[in-house]
């Protein structure tokens, strides 16, 4: 049998991955209505992939799907974004805490030293490569806890959190005020696994204060959707 990881990938799987990344880098706009005909003459495939494509991400609460008018790109609202942190806070510390429990005592240590290399390494780059290498710290957290479904769930959710965070960091001025995003900076991973587990639940509310200050500055808040201003999407 030939390991999953190494078979080649379908043209629905394809098509998927473009799409998700298109949708939680917020290039397709949170609100905004897609067709199958549009998006397999924008990727040069087949309608059939496409739409293997689009119902795994309808499973995955990224689209919604609109009988007869094809497909909506999932709104973020107030309280959506709400309940994203809530999720996080949940599972974020859980996960901290039962990677400290799977660990052997000894190979703690070696996890919190690359923790805070890789903490290092977010301080020198972009906003970009801030998220994507925030994100490989989280996976790597999950996957040391040895639970295949937790981690499941948290690509689930960090696809959704990425999706929020894109949108936020598109104006300029909520970029330089998330100040989330650098409290890392703040905190200093700690050795014990109780410890860290309140590091983590710290970080996590301070993102949630952060990000819903932010929103609710815009004047769109007081619509149903959160919508970022069109131009940003035009670049």
């Amino acid at each position: 049998m030939i390991p999953e990881d190494s078979r080649p990938l379908s043209l629905a799987d394809e098509a998927y991955a473009e799409l998700r990344a298109r949708i939680v880098d917020c290039r397709l706009a949170p609100g905004s209505r897609v067709t199958e005909r549009q998006l397999a003459a924008e990727l040069g495939i087949g309608l059939t992939p496409v739409r293997q494509a689009l119902s795994r991400l309808d499973s995955e609460d990224l689209i919604r799907t609109l009988p007869r008018r094809g497909y909506q790109i999932a709104p973020l609202t107030i309280e959506s974004v709400n309940d994203l942190f809530q999720v996080w806070r949940i599972l974020g510390p859980a996960i901290a805490e039962l990677a400290g429990q799977k660990m052997p005592v000894h190979a703690w240590p070696t996890f919190i030293a690359k923790f805070r290399s890789g903490l290092g390494a977010m301080r020198q780059t972009d906003v970009s490569g801030y998220l994507l290498n925030a994100e490989k710290l989280w996976m790597a957290m999950a996957e040391a806890t040895g639970n295949r479904r937790l981690v499941a769930m948290y690509v689930r959710l960090v696809g959704e959190l990425r999706r929020v965070f894109a949108l936020i960091l598109q104006d300029p001025g909520a970029a330089g005020a998330l100040r989330a995003l650098n409290d890392y900076e703040g905190f200093d991973a700690p050795d014990d696994p109780a410890a860290f587990r309140a590091f983590i639940e710290k970080f996590i509310d301070t993102a949630h204060h952060e990000v819903l200050g932010i929103l609710t500055s815009w004047p769109s808040v007081m619509q149903a959707e959160v919508v970022p201003p069109a131009i940003w999407f035009l670049n």
